[in-house]
């Protein structure tokens, strides 16, 4: 009888043990399965939140562009001859993907120079930014209406067109070179500037009133390295106006290509 109860407890204690590394055994993998599931939803949240920061900023961004414009508008139509329009803009919070500034030349150390004093500049701004408006462009056939400012900053490209420093205001003798981003996510600013084509028009009117109408001559894409010859004011003696956006992807053109559409004025009222 001892040996059968001793075989039993043997038995007994035997199960059990299997029963504790199995209860055990079953009770790490919950563990280990409810941290899984967390991790999980962390980088589900985590995904959603920076899917919709994009389409966020582009909204803001889309918002401020829009009360910029009837802002410049109704500056226009009270026919006051203005020589100025400004308009607050904040210094960060829609920051565009990507966004970069483009630097050329062969001298290594100037561009260097040039790109910390850029970024310095930038630091050393106010929370609110003062843009100046030169006036609004119009594409009647890609139902384009944006303010045009007087600078290509980063900021500024934010919140319309800009104006390239090293050519000249539209509708004045010699090249005016206006920039802007193509948004290719939000189909906005210059994203269906590849649908114009030769002899299509193009408007810009100036704050004081005057409208200025530029006839399409040429659409072309060119590289970076190539950009420089065309964006310049002293590039010709004609009233001219091009056009610039990205044009990254298309065609098969690669990083750093440039769309241009280039204009004569073939109309002032």
């Amino acid at each position: 009888l001892q040996t059968i109860i001793t075989r039993n407890k043997g038995i007994m204690l035997d199960v059990k043990q299997k029963v504790n590394i199995y209860f055990g055994t079953n009770m790490n993998k919950n563990k280990l399965n409810t941290v899984l599931i967390i991790i999980s939803v962390v980088l589900l949240v985590a995904g959603i939140v920076l899917m919709c920061i994009e389409p966020f900023k582009s909204s803001n961004r889309e918002k401020i562009t829009n009360e910029a414009l009837d802002i410049v508008q109704s500056n226009i139509d009270l026919s006051l001859e203005a020589t100025e329009i400004t308009f607050v803009v904040p210094r960060d919070g829609n920051e565009i993907a990507g966004e970069s500034y483009d630097y050329y030349g062969e001298d290594e150390e100037a561009i260097l120079a040039l790109q910390q004093q850029v970024e310095d500049n930038e630091k050393n701004l106010p929370e609110n930014v003062t843009l100046t408006c030169a006036g609004i462009l119009k594409i009647g056939d890609i139902d384009l209406e944006l303010p045009g400012w007087t600078e290509c900053s980063r900021i500024a490209l934010r919140y319309g067109l800009g104006i390239y420093e090293d050519s000249v205001m539209p509708g004045s003798v010699g090249n005016s070179t206006i920039l802007g981003h193509r948004n290719q996510h939000t189909n906005t600013m210059f994203y269906r500037l590849k649908e114009v084509e030769v002899g299509d028009v193009v408007y810009f009117v100036t704050v004081d009133g005057h409208e200025l109408m530029f006839t399409v001559d040429e659409v072309k894409i060119v590289n970076s390295e190539s950009l420089m010859q065309y964006i310049t004011g002293d590039i010709t003696d004609k009233i001219q106006l091009t056009l610039v956006t990205c044009a990254n992807g298309e065609h098969g053109y690669g990083e750093g290509a440039r769309r241009l559409v280039i204009c004569h004025m073939s109309q002032e009222d």
